[in-house]
């Protein structure tokens, strides 16, 4: 039910007053006078709020210290020539194996290992980290946010401000939905041209733009049109490779000698991980295993499954229903049901415990009522090697009635996961080889021979078919794989 909003003289005069003093907002990256409702102090604070869900919504840092340490230092060298070099800037190489950047305003920028493993020189990361400095030096994500904000002022700005943008960075989703918003086309080419700006200022061959984008259009391509997250966010304004070129050739500059690096920013990536890692959890088939937490179940045939940072989720085919696994932060299976109790609209049909596998656990039946209808579910609180484990699912009452015996059949299908044979699986990582001598492509994946897709190889050096590579040239062996079939 919606309520009406009325707004004294007074309080349209503070909202008006507010609406002028933000107007008078100057874009730090372009000089130009622009309207904001979202202030530095509260970019800072979106940004501050966000950063700890979103670092392990994503995977948490990957771990390697010199490798963060030569993420960040790139990263601050770019800050510090921007327009905004005050701000809180904080550069992290995130363990996600999607090809991926992004940031938060206030200055916090992200690439993942996804994204890295396909660069073949610093000049192609500086241009990535220079783009996305772009967007929070030009306050782009402040512009979404008063976008999204002046789309409901017909329910009144003080309520927006009390409840959309403060609620902004307080969970994992919401912080999630703020870095996903897609950028405009025209925030897009303009953190595209002050990418370029960073880069040439630091004296970096702006061709690094150009060969990363390149890079991202290959690897859309190969995987069949599906667009990696990084585009997914960052809508294509146009021809980008085109576009640089243009800006390379418009600056009439010589850009001889700038730099490239690849040498050292491959040597940097060498005992990379690659893709997906097995030891965050794997699929045979339709069986979940996860070797560092030593458990395992089965989920419904025809189900999809996901394995994410924070939880694994499976549905059927009619989407009527969900399951979820995640790692509980109660203390006890008992403190985790007394918190259920005070959820709104959760009402606990049944409870009852039982041992699975051996393993002690607690079943709660529940309904939960939604603005919208009456969810029906079971959730399945199980202790497994010090760790309490929430496996829950749930559905519309007829979706429920389908799904419930499947859902309860996985809930008690969870067990220890002992066998070496799953425990001791291995990634794929990246090894950097100096080739010995001259060799086309196709030899170089013959005599250094990969443990992923040789288009994955081809991919991740950029190289074509049939290409001539000179000796001495540093390549990617990715290699070293290792996961049961069966």
């Amino acid at each position: 039910m919606r309520q009406a909003i009325r707004m004294t003289a007074g309080r349209r005069a503070s909202i008006g007053l507010l609406l002028a003093v933000a107007a008078c907002a100057v874009n730090p990256a372009t000089g130009e006078r622009e309207f904001s409702l979202v202030s530095e102090s509260r970019e800072i604070e979106i940004g501050r709020e966000s950063d700890p869900a979103i670092t392990a919504e994503m995977g948490g840092l990957y771990p390697d210290d010199a490798l963060q340490r030569y993420v960040s230092g790139l990263g601050m060298k770019i800050a510090a020539t921007g327009e905004r070099p005050s701000l809180p800037w904080s550069f992290k190489l995130l363990d996600d194996d999607l090809v991926n950047a992004f940031a938060l305003p206030g200055g916090f920028v992200y690439v993942t290992r996804g994204i890295l493993g396909y660069m073949n020189s610093e000049a192609q990361l500086v241009a990535v980290l220079g783009h996305e400095a772009g967007h929070v030096t030009a306050r782009h994500t402040a512009g979404q946010i008063t976008r999204v904000q002046l789309g409901q002022l017909g329910l009144g700005l003080g309520m927006i401000f009390s409840e959309t943008v403060r609620r902004y960075g307080q969970a994992a989703s919401t912080g999630l939905q703020l870095v996903f918003l897609a950028y405009s086309r025209d925030d897009e080419s303009q953190a595209d041209m002050l990418g370029f700006r960073y880069m040439t200022r630091l004296h970096y061959d702006p061709e690094g733009m150009s060969n990363v984008m390149r890079m991202l259009q290959s690897t859309t391509a190969a995987t069949g049109g599906s667009v990696p997250t990084w585009l997914s966010s960052h809508p294509d304004p146009g021809n980008r490779v085109e576009a640089n070129e243009k800006r390379i050739a418009a600056a009439s500059m010589d850009f001889t000698g700038y730099s490239v690096n690849g040498t050292e920013f491959l040597e940097h990536l060498d005992g990379l991980v690659f893709g997906k890692d097995p030891r965050t959890g794997y699929f045979i088939g339709q069986r979940f295993l996860h070797p560092t937490m030593r458990f395992e179940l089965t989920f419904p045939s025809g189900w999809k499954t996901a394995n994410g940072a924070q939880a694994v989720q499976a549905a059927p085919a009619a989407g009527d229903a969900v399951m979820s696994l995640t790692l509980s932060r109660a203390a006890n299976a008992a403190a985790a049901v007394s918190a259920l109790r005070s959820i709104e609209g959760f009402v606990l049909r049944r409870e009852y415990n039982d041992r699975v596998h051996g393993l002690p656990a607690s079943f709660v039946e529940f309904d939960l009522q939604t603005q919208d209808n009456v969810l029906r579910g079971t959730i399945m609180y199980v202790e497994n090697n010090g760790s309490l484990f929430e496996v829950a699912a749930w559905g519309t009452q007829s979706g429920w009635s389908a799904s419930q015996a499947l859902a309860e059949s996985t809930m008690r299908s969870f067990s220890n996961l002992s066998d070496s044979r799953y425990l001791n699986v291995e990634p794929d990582r990246i090894r950097i080889v100096r080739l010995p001598r001259a060799m086309t492509f196709e030899e170089f994946v013959r005599q250094y021979p990969p443990s992923v897709a040789i288009d994955e190889v081809r991919l991740a050096n950029q190289v074509q078919q049939g290409e001539r590579l000179e000796a001495g040239r540093l390549m990617k062996q990715i290699t070293g794989g290792h996961v049961p079939s069966n």
